[in-house]
């Protein structure tokens, strides 16, 4: 059977790849990548663990060219300058002032990587960190929740990546839990160790715990043991990655093929403790990663983004004297309405581009290379072509699975799949972990099933298997209540604005084209963000539902961006049902729930029969 995304299988020959499989192609945008993320830094020896450890002094380089930003901004403002025909009379200082940074830059890059140094003892990863204030923090092995890798261009170019280590508390704990600069085969050398001791120290403590019986049991590396769907924490007994559907394990109730070609191949051949093998594997082909970046649904952050950058530069060029937007703004109004209107256009239609475009583009990079990989006990999902990002959390710490649809991947039949877990810890700046890991960019929705079986096996069947409700019709007239609520705010806003451009704008403009260009713009603006409501609207009441069976609950909040959240009852921290004076007048409530991770899981309007069952099935 043809699935939606690809799978390969480290196990299987290529040439014997079922149809389910995917051969490499000569240039693909998967082998590029590797290219890059060599799997082990040049001049590397095989890495060593023990002792005390630091970055490597290329680290120190890398950080060192950080300032450089900050010299090439100087340099550009005084270069501006020149091209606008006024010459500054501080060249020197200029000059002395970008020494001073790049110095700077260089010795805090060289203190930073003799200070910062990190050690593996028998319970715990210790790491020291600091200069004036010295800090050590010890990190026990059970207590780490995930182990995400990352690295940014630079980084990559020397082979370089940054581990991150999550335990729950990373607000606290800051920058110290962050080890930058270690070797490509270091980096993954030591997060494999980490799992692997976090496993032996789970078991050790499950088997001091009362009423457990010492079974005698060894673990054989990290990512060994039975199913993680079929056990606590999902450690189990040792076995093989090269058997990794043993007898003690539990089947997928949606195996795919790429499951049942491993399962055929597979033979016991021992246990390498260095290279654990993955149970499960996910790609993306080229035309998956092409379609999973058009309908990306950044374009109108982008073209807003887009125009911003475009003012700030006007702005900038106007302050340095390189070109006189006053008396650009004069010509312009000057001209006829008709030639107006068509700049008007042509710069709206070319911002809108650049913003699809842009929005391309990042997704494209972003998610370029991309793999998830299912070990027993924790899921690695990489992915970016420039800037490479490695999340790895394990099983027991996922919390809730989400299934998100934009508009235009709702009516191709596609979706995002997302694993929420407890911390959103990360490399700086990744949105994908403070509103969950992405495990899958683009899957047709009749695969999430069987991706889920072999990624996150305690949550397939979720999709088929809970019966869930709709809002009822009174919902319908709240929501046309609410939206018409938020049209008369958003006519006041715009009548507002029109006021406030009346006033700011020059007097001889305010009598030409600029004042109704701006008019014209807030009116525009005006009809899409009512239209968006309304379709909005219309598809929430639509397309939410609520539901559950004797395990899992399923909340679907329906909208332009469709969020279906499936969560096992274990996980649930709290649930509690609220309504407001109105929503007991219509014999509505909103229902909400809770896990460790943060955010709320609710729907609202839901009926107060809907949320009575709710309550007693949580109880």
């Amino acid at each position: 059977m043809e699935t939606g995304t690809d799978r390969t299988d480290p196990h299987t020959p290529e040439p014997a790849a079922p149809s389910g499989h995917r051969m490499p192609d000569p240039l693909d945008l998967e082998d590029l990548e590797r290219l890059a993320d060599p799997s082990r830094s040049l001049f590397e020896r095989q890495p060593e663990l023990e002792g005390v450890h630091r970055a490597s002094a290329l680290s120190a380089l890398v950080d060192a060219a950080g300032s450089l930003g900050a010299v090439a901004g100087v340099a550009l403002v005084a270069a501006v300058q020149m091209l606008g025909g006024f010459e500054p009379g501080n060249l020197l200082d200029i000059g002395l002032l970008a020494g001073f940074l790049l110095t700077v830059g260089a010795v805090s890059a060289i203190v930073g990587w003799r200070t910062r140094t990190w050690e593996l003892t028998d319970g715990s990863i210790v790491l020291h960190g600091g200069v004036v204030n010295r800090r050590d923090l010890q990190v026990p092995y059970e207590h780490i929740h995930t182990v995400n890798m990352s690295s940014t261009l630079l980084e990559r170019v020397f082979g370089l990546m940054t581990l991150d280590l999550d335990t729950g508390a990373a607000g606290s704990e800051g920058e110290l839990t962050r080890i930058k600069g270690l070797k490509a085969g270091m980096a993954r050398a030591l997060r494999e160790e980490l799992f692997r001791r976090k496993a032996r120290a789970l078991e050790s403590l499950r088997a001091d715990a009362p009423g457990t019986a010492a079974d005698g049991r060894t673990t054989c590396a990290v990512g060994e043991g039975a199913d993680a769907a079929a056990r606590p924490n999902g450690i189990g007994p040792a076995r093989c990655p090269d058997s990794p559907m043993g007898a003690d394990a539990t089947p997928s109730a949606h195996p795919s093929p790429a499951s049942a070609a491993r399962d055929a191949a597979s033979s016991s051949t021992g246990c390498d403790p260095s290279y654990p093998q993955p149970i499960a594997r996910h790609t993306l082909s080229t035309g998956q990663l092409i379609l999973a970046s058009a309908t990306e649904a950044r374009v109108a952050a982008q073209t807003f983004a887009f125009v911003i950058l475009l003012v700030q530069g006007a702005n900038f060029l106007q302050e340095s004297r390189l070109v006189n937007l006053n008396d650009a703004a004069h010509d312009i109004a000057a001209l006829p309405a008709a030639v107006l209107v068509a700049i008007a256009a042509s710069l709206l239609l070319v911002s809108l581009m650049a913003g699809v475009v842009i929005s391309f583009v990042t997704s494209l990079v972003r998610y370029a290379g991309y793999r998830a990989d299912r070990y027993e006990d924790r899921v690695v999902v990489e992915r970016g072509l420039l800037g490479r990002t490695s999340h790895t959390v394990a099983i027991e710490r996922i919390q809730s699975i989400e299934i998100r649809r934009g508009l235009l991947r709702q009516a191709i039949g596609y979706a995002e799949v997302r694993a929420i877990v407890v911390s959103g810890a990360g490399s700086a700046g990744e949105s994908s972990t403070s509103d969950g890991i992405v495990l899958h960019p683009f899957l047709r929705i009749r695969d999430v099933e069987a991706f889920l079986g072999d990624i996150a096996p305690a949550y397939a069947g979720m999709l088929e298997g809970i019966r869930t409700n709709g809002l009822p019709p009174v919902a319908a007239r709240r929501l046309v209540t609410r939206t018409l609520l938020r049209l008369v705010l958003l006519l006041a806003f715009f009548s507002a604005a029109h006021i406030l451009a009346d006033l700011l704008i020059p007097e001889p403009l305010a009598d030409g084209f600029l004042l109704a260009g701006v008019d014209a713009l807030l009116i525009a603006l005006a009809v899409v963000l009512t239209v968006r409501m309304t379709v909005n609207a219309v598809l929430r009441f639509r397309d939410s539902r609520i539901g559950h069976d004797a395990r899992r609950l399923a909340v679907v909040k329906g909208g332009i961006l469709r969020v279906s959240t499936f969560v096992r009852r274990p996980h649930l921290q709290h649930a509690a049902v609220s309504s407001t004076p109105f929503q007991r007048r219509a014999g509505v409530a909103t229902f909400r729930a809770r896990t460790a991770a943060s955010g709320d899981i609710a729907l609202a309007d839901i009926t107060e029969a809907d949320a009575d069952e709710l309550l007693d099935w949580y109880r």
